[in-house]
């Protein structure tokens, strides 16, 4: 097995052409699903499935926004979601094109408009998604800001920020 910046490339250039020839779907589901909790132990409990198992996550809110601040809140598990997504596309960038990446760290976050989430005011609730990105390579500098500027327009977390991206929200209600 062939691994560059600890991925596989075997098995990434198997699925490539599994979906080029139709032989694996072109588009794929990323779900996740949970519940409101109407306990202390936090606001909100997901799980997430993968091919290793499942893993249940609890989110909830600082006391001044009305949780509990017993774990990070939803906006905290998003950046982190979107940093791991950018670093995965530009990791894997890097790896298909031999280029070797001795470090790598990343720090992301959003601007958030309290007053407009509060209802003080009206305008974008989100002002700012930014990523910094740390790499430490022997490949040229130049090579190096070409992945970046591939993993703005690769990376699904960053498209989902830059592009009005589709949204739907149903309902199934039931009264008691």
């Amino acid at each position: 097995m062939s691994r560059v910046n600890n991925l596989n490339l075997e098995a990434l250039a198997k699925t490539r052409e599994a979906v080029e020839k139709g032989e694996a779907p072109a588009e794929k589901i990323f779900a996740a699903e949970g519940e409101w909790l109407f306990s202390d132990e936090g606001l909100f409990k997901g799980k997430i499935e993968y091919p290793g198992g499942v893993v249940e996550i609890i989110s909830d809110q600082p006391p001044q926004s009305g949780g509990y601040g017993k774990h990070p809140n939803p906006v905290q598990y998003c950046v982190f979601s979107m940093i791991a997504c950018y670093a995965t596309t530009f990791m894997t960038l890097a790896a298909m094109k031999g280029v070797n990446i001795k470090k790598f760290k990343i720090k992301g976050g959003s601007v958030a408009n309290m007053k407009a989430i509060m209802e003080i005011e009206e305008g974008p609730i989100i002002k700012e998604v930014f990523v910094n990105v740390e790499v430490e390579s022997d490949a040229d500098e130049s090579i190096i800001r070409q992945l970046l500027e591939e993993a703005n327009k690769k990376c699904p977390a960053a498209y989902t920020v830059q592009n009005a991206v589709p949204f739907r929200a149903e309902l199934s209600y039931k009264r008691v």
